[in-house]
């Protein structure tokens, strides 16, 4: 098969498109043959070495753990789902192995995609949704009236976070650039402050999610009240000192199920994932160097097949 590698860090032009050795299904797993592959902002930390302190890296390494496809496989003890069923899943991050032509996964973390939904989008879902999702849901798990700040609402994570604290009876307040205010207030968040600079001048916050980190985050999240939890998906830190409680870092896990109820989301309309740039999986390259200079307002994709 093809993937797209690493053979060591560095910058975008190590990764290399080439032939690798076609996984196995081992037991409980499912091989996927992609037809489509999410690029995360986490991706070009791993090849460049930003995150060597944290994972063992074993080389050559294929990056990407978002994948959109078709069963090709079943391991041992695997029932379902049956070869051709069309599945999106989130393989395991430190694991990888989405830039490929076929990726294995845990068959729990598969969901089969809704019949209307394409497999960009499909690709385009799983980190994003569900790190925004569990960290409401599983983490924070307001309750009716609750205020929660959440920061980068508008961005990928932020508008996931905010369909789930809603659901919750939670009342959100958005901090975003002010560019986005409205698109904001359309995706249900009860108020928007300004991220650059503004300060929070209502009533103490019961809960933090934050997805952008840094100075304008930790200004924000220190209007939080004293024992609220504050949660942070973001590589840039928040600066503890300045506020009422430790900062907890909230890493995404593998869930079918949950994501199975997110793509019925996405293919009703309740929410949306905008996809701003497609590359074909020989050239990751341009989509990393594209995710790299930033201010994208919506996913990267690399079509397989």
């Amino acid at each position: 098969m093809k993937a797209t590698r690493i053979h060591e860090h560095g910058d975008a032009d190590v990764l290399r498109y080439e032939d690798a050795e076609r996984p196995a299904p081992a037991q409980g797993e499912v091989l996927i043959r992609v037809a489509a592959a999410g690029v995360n902002p986490a991706d070009h930390k791993h090849r460049s070495g930003m995150l060597k302190d944290l994972v063992k890296y074993h080389f050559p390494k294929t990056l990407g753990y978002d994948v959109a496809g078709t069963v090709e496989a079943l391991g041992e003890g695997v029932d379902g789902p049956k070869p051709g069923t069309r599945v999106f899943a989130l393989l395991d991050p430190f694991v990888a192995g989405g830039y490929a032509e076929y990726a294995t996964t845990k068959a729990v973390g598969c969901a089969v995609m809704p019949d209307a939904m394409d497999f960009e989008t499909a690709a385009a879902m799983p980190c994003a949704g569900l790190t925004g999702v569990q960290m409401v849901e599983e983490q924070l798990r307001p309750g009716p009236g609750d205020l929660i700040l959440i920061t980068g609402a508008t961005g990928m994570v932020g508008r996931f976070a905010m369909l789930a604290a809603k659901r919750a009876g939670a009342r959100v307040i958005a901090a975003v650039r002010p560019a986005y205010a409205d698109e904001a207030r359309a995706l249900g968040a009860d108020d928007v402050v300004s991220l650059d600079g503004a300060a929070w001048t209502g009533p103490p916050f019961d809960g933090v999610i934050d997805t952008v980190g840094g100075a304008a985050s930790t200004a924000l999240a220190a209007a939080a009240r004293e024992g609220a939890r504050i949660l942070t998906a973001a590589t840039d830190p928040l600066d503890a000192a300045r506020l009422p409680a430790a900062p907890e870092f909230i890493a995404v896990r593998p869930d079918g199920a949950r994501l199975r109820r997110l793509g019925e989301d996405v293919a009703s309309g309740v929410i949306a994932v905008p996809i701003v740039a497609r590359f074909p999986l020989a050239e990751a390259a341009r989509a990393h160097e594209a995710i790299e200079k930033g201010g994208l307002r919506g996913k990267i994709v690399l079509t397989v097949r």
